[in-house]
């Protein structure tokens, strides 16, 4: 778990860094170029794995046959899509209207291929948790896909900066994971292998199929009927919130969903870990959430400048998503790794009929709506996958439901202390975020005890022991 939070918030700390830089050189419109093509993309990644890495993680005795089989499957629908989509690139381009998205979808889909040829190795090293050595890949790919970006976006190359900074970084990461993973493909191809694989990972491939559709389909959307200056606020908007939630999530279900597979048949066990799991997951995620909320009108004037500054909406509502997005994803895993994959499909279905109602009710009424409705989705997601995997585990729902009401209620009262008396008096930019990221969180560990989270003094115990492991290592 510290190695997958060190890749996420280290490297991801490096590419936020980068990410203002840029952000600071570039235009709204330049990322709202690239907004316009990120549906198809995404669909293409998704496609490209179907769901064959998590079938790997999740299968006890994947043999190299079973590798071999899922590597050239990846690479041969990699070259499909690709073909795909350059020949899709004018249409894309005359439906939005851009004449110059036709060279970018060409050049930038070739980020697929590259993925393709990696996959494998990524799902070998997380199925043996070997954290360590990916936060290692993923830190010099975040240094020289950012360097790449700056460096270009400098020199004046606007929307190719971003571009480029895409495709270094698939570059480094393919690279680094033929060295270091230690695996090689053979020239092999089982149709008794491919047959398993996909019976478990065509629910992961329908999942983040649609999932892509209806989280994605914001950025056509709103490039179509609404400004690219518009998009490309909701796009920058969005990058942070991939940064600060998506990955969090990322870190955290990576580590779990191997971890619990392998203690699936022990049920004791397996619920123990959970509640604790859990319990110690939405501490850090409310609390990490509610600092973003408050922080995020500050934080981007002092770090890219006031011309972002329509920006800040979206980013709050956004942020609002970390309550229940990494939790919803926990579970999601949770049932995965107990083979309850269909169910946890559709409970996602539930999440997208949400969504696709939402925007059909809520587009009128602007972005800001649209971005509520996902909000909205996510919270109904994680009420049904929070019954689904208590009543399959024989899990007391009560002390979790406990758990996140009087976190939401801490939550609740930080914002108003944040809202009411810091917001009232008059600082710089500099004063208030530095009172919203060091004041806040010690007033909402103090009314965590004061409350009786026991998460507190798990997550104490938890540190204090991981010092120790290490200092011993």
């Amino acid at each position: 778990m510290f190695w997958s939070f060190l890749d996420s918030f280290g490297v991801y700390l490096v590419k936020f860094g980068f990410s203002i830089v840029i952000a600071r050189t570039l235009s709204p419109e330049d990322y709202g170029l690239m907004g316009m093509i990120v549906i198809f993309i995404s669909l293409g990644q998704m496609m490209m794995q179907s769901g064959f890495s998590m079938a790997l993680i999740q299968k006890k005795e994947s043999t190299d046959t079973d590798l071999s089989t899922a590597f050239w499957f990846n690479v041969v629908v990699a070259g499909i899509i690709y073909i795909i989509l350059y020949f899709s690139a004018e249409a894309i381009a005359t439906f939005f209207g851009k004449p110059i998205l036709v060279s970018i979808t060409r050049v930038a889909s070739a980020g697929i291929i590259l993925n393709s040829l990696c996959s494998v190795q990524v799902s070998i090293l997380t199925k043996r948790m070997d954290f360590k050595k990916l936060t290692g890949i993923n830190l010099a790919g975040a240094l020289i896909s950012g360097t790449t970006g700056l460096i270009l976006a400098l020199k004046g190359y606007a929307v190719w900066a971003l571009v480029f900074q895409t495709l270094a970084g698939n570059v480094v990461y393919l690279a680094g994971l033929w060295i270091i993973s230690g695996w090689k493909p053979r020239f092999i191809f089982s149709f008794q292998s491919f047959k398993s694989l996909f019976n478990f990972g065509y629910k992961i491939l329908l999942q983040g199929l649609t999932d892509v559709i209806f989280t994605k389909s914001y950025f056509p959307l709103i490039g179509k009927f609404f400004s690219v200056a518009q998009l490309g606020f909701y796009t920058n908007a969005s990058r942070f919130y991939e940064i600060f939630i998506r990955q969090t999530a990322n870190s955290v279900t990576r580590v779990i969903f191997p971890a619990f597979s392998a203690i699936q048949d022990e049920r004791e066990k397996f619920n123990s870990n959970y509640l604790k799991s859990f319990n110690l997951l939405a501490l850090v995620t409310y609390l990490g959430s509610l600092i973003l909320v408050i922080s995020s009108r500050p934080f981007v004037v002092i770090a890219l400048t006031d011309k972002w500054l329509p920006a800040v909406p979206y980013m709050q509502v956004f942020f609002l998503d970390g309550f229940f997005f990494p939790l919803m994803m926990f579970n999601q895993n949770i049932l995965y790794s107990v083979g309850k994959g269909g169910l946890s499909l559709k409970i996602d279905i539930v999440r997208k009929v949400v969504i696709l109602a939402s925007i059909y009710i809520l587009f009128r009424y602007g972005i800001l709506a649209l971005i509520a409705g996902q909000v909205f989705s996510t919270l109904v997601a994680l009420i049904l996958s929070g019954l689904a995997v208590t009543r399959i585990q024989g899990i007391n729902s009560r002390s979790i439901l406990m758990t996140m009401v009087k976190l939401l209620l801490i939550a609740g009262l930080c914002f108003l202390v944040s809202y009411y008396i810091i917001d009232r008096v008059t600082l710089s930019d500099w004063v208030e975020l530095g009172l919203k990221i060091t004041l806040v969180p010690v007033i909402f560990i103090a009314l965590a005890r004061l409350f009786g989270i026991d998460a507190v003094a798990e997550l104490r115990t938890f540190l204090k022991d991981f010092r120790t492991r290490q200092v011993k290592t």
